[in-house]
Parts: C-alpha cells; structure tokens; sequence
C-alpha cells in the first residue's frame, strides 16, 4: 500500500473531505488553477492542429478554443460524448491516459470531400454513427491531435506518441482501462467549411498541474509530419469489400401489363444473342459485361468500361 493510498484511508477514517485529500495529494486541482492552465493550452493547440491538417491533407479548418470543464472523468465522457467517436491515446513520459472526442460530422464532412471533391463550404451533415471508412480514417484526426499536443508538453521532438483505433462510443465502466481519476476536458471548436464541431481532450488534472508547455513550440506552427491524409483514405477505400450487383434490360411492357404479371409469366430479355449486363456498385455503374456460365453457376465477362470516367472510385463513400 502507497503512502497515499493510507494517508487517504487514514484522512477517510477521520471524516476529511475526500476533494481536499485529492487536492493535497496532487490528483485534484483547483477550479481557478485548472482554468488559468488549460487557457494556454487550448490557445496554442488550435493554430498547431490547423496547421497539421493543413499539411496532412491539403484542407483548411479553424481550431479555435472551447469550453473547459472539470469533473471525474467518466462523468466528463457521460456528459460529451452524443454524437462523437472515441479514441484514447498516449505520450511517452507524459501520460498513457489520454481520452479524446470528436463530433463524426467533421469526419463525415472531411471523408465527403476527399471521397469526392465535395465544396467544404457546400456540406449538408447530419450527425450520425460513422461508417466503416469513416471509423477508421478518423485515426487520422486524433493523430494530428495527439502529435500536437507532444509538441506543446514534450521538449523531445522524438517523444513516442501514439493513437489506438478509435471506438463508435467509450467502454463501459468495467471494461474501461483507464482510471476514473479527476480531470479536465478541453474542446477545440472545430470549423470546417459549413461544419462546426467539437474536437475534445480529456486529461488527467494531476498531469495538468505538473506540465509545463514547450515554450519553443508556443505561437509556432507545426511540422505536419503525419502523413497525407488522402493518400491513406484512397488505400483505406481501394481494400475495401463492395457489394456488386449485375442488371440486366428487359423487353419494355406497358404499364398495363406490368400490372397484369402474376407467378409463372415469363419476360424476354431486351438483346437477342448475346445478353448485355450491367455491373454496379453502390448504384454506381462500373463495367459492361458479357453474362456466361462456368460450370453450373452463371458468371460475367467484363467488356467495358460503363462509368462516367476513370474516376469512379472517388463516389465511394
């Protein structure tokens, strides 16, 4: 048992208030004194991720400072999560306790127009859980995130920081790995062409009162070494599984006759010889093609390009 852990059993015993225990052993901090050191924080971090995403992806966002809020951790996560994806993260020599939140409209909004050329200032998003792309090319979001915040608390540009796969929501109670402790979350306004939404950092508050920030990297930019974003979303689409459907044209009949169709009747196929079939994908038509039979399962042969232009890929979203 730590000195801590008896000096808290001890102060309990004898009726201390639990918040001033946590405050004398360092886990706690005041509600002036967390304020006055999340201010800096959240000023230099958002001009450090813009400019990382900038470099990263070629887009422009505003990262502007948040609300601060205190409270135990979970209740934090409790009271910020609606319509957000989770990730947690680490610093080397900082903290492995590092939970992060960011609203799935800026990720929707961000796949949208890299997917497919969409205006930024054009964007409709409803909030909504994240598809699979989108889950896994937020990484990419709390990355950049995670990376900024080591420059501003690590001295060592070769500080180890890493993001885990981001979750659809946080873990229950019992499957949660990281403690309930006392801390603080810090959200970015994010602002991406017609999106506003938040992009948050939850931290421990002992951690909090023992940083000091990087005074090379205040009112500086960042480096934006994380990769490029598009390149990694245009691998991440072309291993993706896409459901394919195969349509074939029929003789054209009136609509009295449609309504007329009953078990049994048989339609003839609009081309005589060969049968001409269209191959598609998320209702995007992608190839011409023969159909065929291999063995006792039909099959087709592709023939031709049937799409719009070479680029058909980027209508996958």
């Amino acid at each position: 048992m730590t000195l801590a852990t008896e000096n808290q059993l001890t102060a309990g015993s004898n009726g201390f208030d639990p918040d001033l225990l946590d405050r004398m052993i360092g886990a706690k901090g005041y509600g002036q004194d967390i304020e006055s050191r999340s201010q800096p924080l959240l000023a230099a971090l958002g001009p450090l991720l813009s400019a990382a995403f900038h470099t990263a992806t070629g887009i422009s966002l505003d990262a502007r400072p948040g609300a601060i809020r205190q409270g135990r951790r979970r209740d934090l996560l409790e009271e910020l999560s609606g319509d957000t994806v989770y990730c947690e993260a680490s610093i080397a020599n900082w903290s492995r306790d590092i939970s992060s939140l960011c609203g799935t409209k800026l990720i929707i909004g961000m796949v949208e127009c890299l997917l497919g050329g969409s205006d930024p200032d054009q964007l409709d998003i409803a909030a909504r859980p994240l598809s699979g792309i989108e889950l896994d090319m937020s990484l990419v979001v709390f990355e950049q995130l995670n990376d900024s915040l080591r420059g501003l608390v690590s001295a060592k540009p070769d500080t180890k920081a890493s993001a885990r796969n981001p979750q659809l929501d946080y873990p229950d109670e019992e499957d949660d790995p990281i403690a309930n402790f006392h801390a603080v979350a810090l959200t970015l306004d994010i602002e991406f062409g017609a999106v506003t939404a938040p992009l948050t950092l939850i931290l421990p508050q002992a951690i909090l009162l023992k940083t000091k920030l990087n005074p090379t990297r205040l009112d500086k930019k960042a480096d934006g070494a994380g990769g490029d974003w598009s390149e990694r979303l245009s691998d991440r689409v072309s291993k993706s599984q896409i459901s394919l459907q195969a349509s074939v044209a029929l003789q054209p009949m009136a609509l009295g006759e449609i309504s007329r169709l009953q078990s049994g009747d048989l339609i003839a196929f609009a081309h005589n010889g060969d049968i001409q079939v269209t191959l598609s994908a998320n209702g995007q038509p992608l190839y011409t093609c023969a159909l065929g039979r291999a063995g006792s399962r039909y099959m087709v042969k592709i023939e031709g390009q049937a799409g719009p232009d070479e680029n058909w890929k980027t209508d996958f979203k």
